[in-house]
């Protein structure tokens, strides 16, 4: 949760302009134009929906109307984070690939771990 927080903060300061460019959208724009900062703030929510269905799958918040949707949600997270593994590899950015790459293994992993995990392992009781 702690990964998935940081990366919304960086995408929002990404969206609000903050010369952070080289982290993210392969590296080409050191202050992101008005599109891609747009394209952050959809990221941002991306990554809050992806912190939900953790939270969901490990039931601290009530997945409301769908609790089926929770567990094939993990798995769409698994694979949004493994596309974004290889856009990072393939970034022009060295920081991008250096520092992002990592970070979305990790958060692949943790995905995987996740969906398949037990819920009874998830929830203590």
């Amino acid at each position: 949760m702690l990964i998935l927080g940081l990366m919304m903060i960086l995408q929002v300061l990404l969206a609000a302009g903050f010369p952070l460019g080289q982290f993210a959208w392969r590296g080409q724009y050191r202050v992101l134009p008005c599109a891609l900062r747009w394209a952050s703030l959809a990221a941002a929510g991306v990554l809050g929906l992806a912190a939900w269905v953790v939270l969901a799958r490990a039931r601290l918040v009530a997945p409301g109307a769908a609790p089926a949707i929770v567990p094939v949600a993990t798995w769409v997270f698994v694979g949004f984070f493994s596309l974004n593994t290889v856009g990072n590899l393939a970034s022009r950015s060295a920081v991008e690939r250096s520092v992002m790459t990592p970070v979305t293994v990790l958060l692949t992993s943790c995905f995987i771990a996740v969906a398949l995990s037990p819920l009874e392992t998830l929830v203590p009781r």
